[in-house]
């Protein structure tokens, strides 16, 4: 198995990303993403532009359609401003520690 392409923290993309294999964003896309494999946003990433994958996992923020042919997750922090469509959708529950 092969590991997933990345995009730093310190990287700006503008144009549009297609591939196979996984992808992590960990900085900025202004364009839309589309691989064979999972896209994972990490918490500090963002991408304004639709996403289209197998598996897709949003912890930072979103602008743009979200499309999953398997599983689509939100995690806690995620921001999605678009249309989400999968076979699955999960919505995580942010936990808060009461003192």
């Amino acid at each position: 198995m092969t590991s997933p392409s990345t995009i730093s923290a310190t990287t700006v993309v503008r144009g549009n990303i297609g591939g196979e294999g996984s992808l992590e964003i960990f900085g900025r896309v202004e364009g839309n993403v589309s691989m064979t494999g999972q896209v994972i946003v990490a918490a500090d990433a963002a991408v304004r532009g639709s996403v289209t994958a197998t598996e897709i996992q949003i912890a930072g923020a979103v602008a743009g359609n979200l499309t999953a042919s398997d599983v689509l997750m939100l995690n806690p922090g995620a921001r999605v401003v678009g249309d989400l469509a999968g076979a699955r959708i999960g919505i995580a529950e942010e936990h808060s520690c009461a003192a």
